[in-house]
Parts: C-alpha cells; structure tokens; sequence
C-alpha cells in the first residue's frame, strides 16, 4: 500500500522515483520544486504539502545535509508520505489532528539537500563524476560510508555566511577538501550551500527544522540570536523534550565552533527560530547505525515531530504578527 520502504539502504534513484510516485498518488495536496542542482548536477527537490486555505504560514524541514546521515532522509520521506495518506484518510496521527494542522500551515521538505554526498555513502567515491578530484582527498573514517561533504569534499554545514565563516575554526587538517569539516574557501561557495538560501529568500518560513545524527538530542539556540526571540525557542524545545526522547542542550556560546550551520544562518538572516534534531543514539566516530535500524531508532520517536514543529510554526507566525502590531501601534503614538 505504501510506496516508501525504509527496511534497509534508501538509495537515490529510488528517491526521486518515490518523489514523482507521492506527487502522483497524493496530487490534491503534495506537489514537487527543484530548488537548484548539486555539485554533480543532481536535482535539489523541495516537496510541499499544502491543503485547503490559501494564507498560511511554512515550515521548512531538511534532511541529509550530511551525507552519511541518511536516517534524516528516510525520516523526512516516510513523514511526507504517512501525512499525506493519514490527511487524505481523515484520521488522526499520533494524536494530532493532522487535516486540521495541514489546512492551517504548508509543509516544505527538502529530504535530500546533499544527493552527491548521499550517493558516495552508498556507492563509493567511485560512483561520483567528481572522481577524479575526490580520490586522494583525506576519509576521516575507515571508508567511503563515513562520507559527510558534498562532491567537492566541503561540509555544507560549515558553509553558510551567518556572519562567522571567517572565524569558523578547522580541525587540523580539514582546511583543505576532505571527507568532513572542511568550510569551503569562501562562505556560500557550494550550489547545494546556495540552493538552500535562495529557497529561503524566495519563500517566508517562520520555522526551520534540519535532522541531523546521532544523539538523540537537540541544538535550539545560539548566542548569536538566542535574544531575538524573547524566549519562544526556549519554550518550543522544552515542550519537544518533554514530549519526545532528544534532550535539550545548552545555548551554543562560541562562534567559531557553531557557526555556519544552516540552522545559524537561518536564525540570523530570517530572524525566525530554527532547531537541529540529532536522531537516533550516539555513535563514536560519527557514523550512524545500520539503515535497517531506521524503524526502531528513528521512526518509532520521531514521526509525529514534523506535525509537531508545524503547530509551533503557528504561534511563532502568531507571535511575530503580534508584535508587529505591537510596533505598528507605538509607531502610530509617536
């Protein structure tokens, strides 16, 4: 009945062939964008569930930054899927009125934002066209699976201009292309880097979320822009540790260790709040767990998340209409 199968590796070209399967199956409210091309020339595709009314505020998930951590991929892929057909069947998912939530916010998922990386993992650096470039740069790990850049060995997540590439430190040894940690020679310099902020630029999302692995964790706030949102981060991550497993860390206080994430960026530029999901338990070394765990380490704790994150995706837009009018109505005093 279901077209996503996560019982083991979720390779690429079957994917995209799941993407225009879903777009197929569930027209009335799944329709698919690609939002830029990747290193190798592989599309960046952006899904988005929408229902009935028109004027709504986004949310934005994103999977597979990191190349090796495909339980995010597989997460975001089911999670499209199960809230399709639960909205198209009426029913209730997790407890949440999930017809009502889609009605009321549109959901913009980007599953794969790092496809050449992905295709590494899975197939080798052999599989790449960046071969030829790829082939004696440095594997922090013992192969190919624990690939985390992009084709060009960049981690995208090191990548972004929030302000702090130029201070961003390097791990001895990852100021050069590598498999991992290395932040580019210039901020903004990756397509898939620049795909992501034009997707943003284009859109209003009051809310992002970007699932990462492993430990069952999450990463809320910065000291960047933790003041911007007078404390409504704070309380949409204690309501998430209480709710579900991923445990609340503290503010990130050093700029040159968190800066450049995605997540940083989009607090700074959007202004908006923006959270990072560290699914499934620690792995030393930083591989995840074996694919065929997805369903009990990942899927099992974290599929209602997504509706989650939409609902609080309503009170920030809520909150931020609030205190425009706010502003708005002591502009008219003065």
């Amino acid at each position: 009945m279901f077209i996503i199968d996560t019982s083991d590796t979720y390779f690429l070209d079957k994917i995209y062939e799941d993407m225009d399967k879903l777009c197929d199956r569930y027209s009335n409210i799944l329709s698919k964008n690609v939002i830029g091309k990747s290193v190798e020339g592989k599309d960046i595709v952006a899904l988005k569930i929408s229902g009935e009314n028109d004027i709504k505020p986004s949310v934005l998930f994103v999977g597979g930054i990191h190349a090796r951590e495909d339980f995010s991929v597989m997460l975001c892929m089911k999670m499209i899927e199960q809230y399709c057909y639960y909205y198209n069947e009426g029913k209730m998912f997790d407890d949440y009125d999930i017809k009502n939530i889609i009605n009321n916010v549109d959901m913009h998922f980007v599953p794969v934002a790092n496809p050449d990386g992905l295709n590494i993992v899975h197939k080798g650096i052999e599989a790449s066209s960046n071969y030829e470039k790829l082939k004696d740069m440095k594997i922090w790990g013992e192969d190919h699976t624990y690939w985390k850049a992009n084709a060009n060995g960049v981690d995208l997540n090191k990548n972004f201009n929030d302000g702090n590439w130029d201070i961003r430190t390097c791990v001895p040894g990852t100021d050069i292309p590598c498999s991992e940690r290395f932040k580019g020679y210039k901020a903004n310099s990756e397509p898939e880097t620049m795909s992501l902020i034009n997707f943003c630029n284009e859109n209003h999302f009051s809310l992002m979320v970007s699932y990462h692995c492993s430990g069952n964790c999450s990463f809320w706030a910065d000291s960047g822009t933790h003041h911007l949102f007078n404390g409504l981060d704070e309380k949409i991550i204690d309501e998430l540790n209480e709710k579900y497993i991923y445990r609340k860390t503290k503010v990130s206080a050093d700029p040159k260790i968190y800066g450049c994430g995605f997540e940083n960026w989009f607090r700074k530029k959007k202004k908006s709040p923006a959270f990072v999901i560290e699914l499934s338990p620690y792995v030393e070394g930083g591989k995840q767990h074996q694919d065929y765990m997805f369903e009990e380490l990942v899927w099992n704790h974290a599929k209602s998340t997504g509706l989650f994150f939409a609902e609080k995706t309503v009170e920030v837009y809520n909150e931020i209409a609030r205190d425009a009018e706010k502003y708005a109505a002591l502009t008219e005093r003065k």
